[in-house]
């Protein structure tokens, strides 16, 4: 299998991430004229986008087709391709953006075009191509040189690297981010929900949870009426992959609905209260952004040296913030 190599570091401020980025534009294009002219029907799926639409509506004119049943909110359209059809689709322009699957005269599929462009066959154009056996995780970078909504505090002057994928590859990407950056065995700071206390410590003592009242309080109503409730907090010692897996399993809906969820090699210092803090000596700390949208590492080492966690990964934008 074959990938377009749509990695672009530059940071997205600069004129080379620019060039970058319409050499890759120019590239997809590139193999989509390509593969359209080998293909026999192609299947477009299309959502809101409103060029997509009215591109749409341009080639249902003139093209015969049919619309396909989808699983999601977007419609799906399969065209047949003669040589007047793919001459109309070579003059469209955008069309390579779209997300597409294109097949040959035995419905084979040859080449697919969404967030990665895959094929099957080595091709002579002149195209940063990869050679892989399976899709690598896109990911982009955000870097906050100054974070107000960091709660964990870190020596030396450490920057929030938010780094952000698919959602639906983002538990793969902190479990595969915590292995790279940590040894078992490692340790999980969790916060739960009023009343959980007894069975927290029950059901993870196993993993030496240690219960901590974080000083948070909730304004929270309940058949009593309304009351303000203890946020409490778990720390878990994790000793191999096999009991990350579980606490992935078991709590990473933590991270998902808002409530802290946060990896380090020791134990943070916790300063409890209100406005509760971390402290730690360590050069990273790994937690998740709002609504676990992306992983966040806060840390004092320099971006190259975190790019280095993420090789196997396609890094598709960087940039800096404040």
């Amino acid at each position: 299998m074959y990938i377009l190599d749509q990695t672009n570091e530059w940071d997205v401020d600069l004129p080379e991430f620019d060039i970058r980025d319409a050499e890759i534009r120019n590239e997809r294009k590139m193999l989509f004229n390509h593969f359209i002219m080998k293909a026999s029907t192609l299947e477009i799926v299309v959502f809101q986008n409103k060029d997509e639409i009215n591109l749409i509506k341009l080639m249902r004119k003139q093209i015969k087709n049919k619309q396909l049943k989808t699983e999601h909110h977007g419609k799906s359209y399969k065209f047949s391709l003669d040589d007047m059809a793919k001459n109309l689709i070579l003059s469209l322009n955008h069309i390579s953006g779209c997300t597409s699957i294109l097949y040959d005269d035995k419905n084979r599929i040859i080449a697919e075009f969404n967030t990665h462009v895959t094929f099957y066959e080595e091709v002579g154009l002149p195209c940063k191509v990869l050679q892989v056996n399976d899709k690598p995780i896109q990911v982009d970078f955000y870097i906050l040189n100054h974070d107000n909504d960091r709660d964990v505090h870190l020596e030396g002057q450490a920057k929030s690297y938010f780094i952000s994928t698919d959602y639906d590859h983002i538990e793969r990407l902190a479990f595969e981010t915590i292995e790279k950056i940590y040894s078992y065995p490692l340790s999980i700071y969790v916060e739960t929900h009023d009343e959980e206390q007894e069975q927290m410590q029950k059901e993870w003592a196993n993993y030496d949870v240690e219960y901590i009242d974080s000083g948070q309080r909730v304004f929270t109503l309940s058949s009593k009426g309304m009351y303000y409730a203890e946020v409490p907090g778990f720390f878990l010692t994790v000793k191999n992959a096999e009991e990350l897996k579980t606490v992935f399993e078991e709590l990473i809906y933590l991270a998902y609905q808002n409530d802290t969820f946060i990896v380090s090699q020791r134990k943070l210092n916790i300063q409890t209260g209100r406005n509760r803090i971390f402290k730690s000596d360590e050069d990273i700390v790994l937690t998740f952004d709002h609504d676990a949208q992306s992983i966040i590492l806060y840390s004092s080492l320099e971006l190259e040296q975190i790019k280095s966690y993420f090789t196997d990964y396609m890094i598709l934008h960087i940039q800096h913030g404040d």
